[in-house]
């Protein structure tokens, strides 16, 4: 992997380091300046009057100890292990103190910016570009990048040295076209073609055959009772009583709530009790996001986490659609107020050489929080493959949030369940498609091009993170290129093909016909595996007498190579053994039907293999996973 951005100060266990040195009165500012920021693509000098707005993030009380806690209180075996703190708590032993806040306030505001807004993690300013880059002792110029011309500091940002035990970073005077993904496969996500209930069940005799055998039709969506069976959630009581799960979408879905207990009727899981679903929204979320015809990425989301936790208390947690603070917002609403115990994500922000290096930062910080306080984060690792078909250079990329080493990465398999809903086999997820001849009488070239498959790889970025060694073969974690082993993704995996994918129903305006009106149909990607690990981790909660689980990549890694997971590969049918299904999905926004063979197990540059692999991670659950959390 090409190292486009120096790795962030995260080597240690899973800390921070120190800053760059100070100098003439001044302490730069480390990883504030964007990898793509170079001499040769830069494209002149921002405008002095330019207005700008920017937040200093407040480093806290003690950031190596809140590094430390985090820990200590997410191992296992220690004696700090779940011993969380309330966010009261975190903020009076870790957060900025009121001197912090004092302090970074008095000198922005000598620096003739204009103070917006104090919260318990940044001072928001506003000014003009020559006042900015006054204040922060750096020049604002143009790049030309892979994402259109982006402005960025021609310098490392600095800070007066009184106050540079205050500031964490400094964002916002990086751009980035970069906002919330959902790593779903959206547009096949309802009224599908030909499809099969259960793996093999209807055989496509019409089609020709792809590798001398006639293929069965993709799955038209595993209902709830297949999902329970294959990961064996239905052979316990556990429901998820006691745990909240939040899911972070943006926009508002009309609704939600609605479409999730007509699922839930049509398909045996429970109606939802009083006050089991709620929300939490920015005051402006109405304006700031614009209406859409299908709320996919949010349906699959709250009806994946009920199916396998029927029983968790689910909190929308909307965020805004216009900044790309936005969803950073809504993580630190959660941790301030402990919203929910285990967070769902289904999106991403970007690969990390095309984001602003401050702010991940940020974002790691409030990922730490959430770990003292015993909030889980649990991140799809992408639809991409290795992101090398997208990627400037064709080469190798991770995304983030999934990448941070303080959340959980949720990879994808293709799963396949009998007529009786038992689990038969998985493979990791990449799929190839390849059409119809034009005559009909055969596949384009086998196995086609490159379609979708889940995300994974080594970070850029994170150095390897305690968990992860001893587990993680060194070929994964120390490729070329490198010299010290790095953080890997995902950590553990789930169903997210689309075609075997989840069957999701939701209220949506149909162009074809040009009606509103609930639906039913397949949905796919890391955004399906991302919320039915959500939902067994509440059942695991549970499980433990509702204690929360907190960061749980720990606990996950110590139960390696036991009976907890399914040791997923490519190969799940031996050696040389082709998977492939024939494929008729028809697009939600044209109505249009194509007949495709699909190819399974082929994922780019990534392979699901024996051990850990960077598609599936450590592997997918089975009904032994919740077992081993009981008390």
């Amino acid at each position: 992997m090409v190292l486009a951005v120096g790795a962030l100060p995260l080597a240690g266990v899973f800390g921070a380091g120190p800053a760059a040195a100070a100098s003439s009165g001044r302490h730069a500012l480390a990883e504030t300046r964007p990898g793509w920021a170079t001499g040769s693509a830069d494209a002149g000098a921002v405008a002095t009057g330019a207005a700008q707005t920017a937040r200093v993030y407040l480093a806290g009380a003690d950031p190596a100890g809140m590094t430390a806690y985090a820990a200590s209180v997410s191992q296992p075996g220690n004696a700090d292990y779940q011993h969380f703190l309330t966010p009261s708590q975190s903020a009076a032993r870790f957060g900025a103190t009121a001197a912090q806040k004092a302090a970074v306030t008095s000198w922005l505001s000598g620096a003739g910016l204009r103070v917006t807004a104090v919260t318990a993690h940044y001072v928001q300013v506003t000014g003009s570009t020559a006042t900015m880059q006054t204040a922060f002792a750096t020049t604002l110029h143009r790049y030309r990048t892979a994402n259109g011309t982006q402005q960025a500091p021609a310098s490392a940002i600095s800070v007066p040295a009184a106050v540079a035990s205050d500031v964490l970073t400094v964002s916002g005077l990086s751009t980035s076209p970069a906002r919330a993904t959902s790593d779903v496969i959206s547009d096949v996500s309802v009224n599908v073609g030909a499809c099969s209930q259960y793996y093999g069940q209807h055989q496509a005799t019409t089609l020709p055959k792809a590798y001398g055998s006639t293929l069965s039709y993709a799955m038209c969506g595993y209902d709830p009772a297949q999902l329970r069976s294959a990961y064996g959630v239905n052979l316990s009581p556990l429901t998820g009583r006691g745990a909240t799960v939040a899911v972070v979408d943006d926009s508002l879905p009309p609704t939600l709530e609605q479409d999730l207990d007509t699922f839930s009727a049509a398909h045996g899981l429970p109606q939802l009790r009083p006050g089991q679903f709620t929300e939490n929204l920015p005051a402006d979320i109405g304006t700031s996001c614009p209406a859409q015809p299908a709320y996919t990425e949010q349906a699959l989301d709250v009806e994946a986490v009920h199916t396998m936790a029927p029983g968790a208390d689910i909190v929308y947690v909307g965020t805004d659609c216009t900044a790309l603070t936005d969803t950073l917002d809504a993580e630190t609403r959660i941790v301030d107020g402990h919203l929910a115990d285990i967070v769902s994500d289904s999106w991403h922000l970007g690969v990390e050489q095309q984001l602003p290096p401050d702010l991940i930062t940020a974002f790691d910080q409030v990922m730490k929080q959430g770990a003292i306080e015993g909030i889980g984060f649990y991140f799809s690792s992408g639809d991409h493959g290795d992101w090398s078909a997208v990627t400037p250079n064709q080469q190798p990329a991770v995304q983030y949030p999934g990448s941070d080493p303080w959340v959980t990465s949720v990879g994808g398999t293709s799963l396949a369940v009998d007529q009786h809903g038992r689990y038969e086999w998985e493979s990791g997820w990449g799929t190839d498609l390849a059409p119809l001849s034009a005559d009909g009488t055969s596949w384009s070239t086998l196995p086609g091009s490159f379609n979708s498959g889940a995300g994974g790889g080594t970070s850029a970025l994170f150095a390897q993170p305690k968990y992860q060694r001893g587990v993680v073969p060194h070929t994964l974690s120390t490729p070329a290129g490198t010299t010290s082993a790095m953080r890997v993704m995902p950590d553990i995996a789930a169903l997210a093909d689309p075609t075997t994918g989840m069957l999701i129903g939701l209220t949506a305006t149909l162009p074809t016909t040009g009606t509103t009106q609930y639906v039913e149909g397949v949905a796919g990607g890391t955004s399906v595996a991302t919320p039915l690990i959500a939902g067994i981790q509440a059942d695991a909660q549970q499980a433990e007498g509702g204690a929360p689980l907190g960061f749980a990549n720990p606990a996950i890694y110590l139960r390696y190579r036991t009976p907890a997971y399914h040791d997923v590969t490519d190969t799940p049918l031996g050696p040389g053994v082709p998977l492939a299904l024939a494929y008729e999905p028809r697009s939600l926004t044209t109505g249009a039907t194509r007949d495709l063979a699909d190819t399974l197990a082929h994922d780019t540059s990534l392979s699901a293999t024996r051990g850990y692999d960077d598609v599936t991670g450590v592997g997918s659950p089975t009904a032994l996973y919740l077992y081993t959390y009981l008390r």
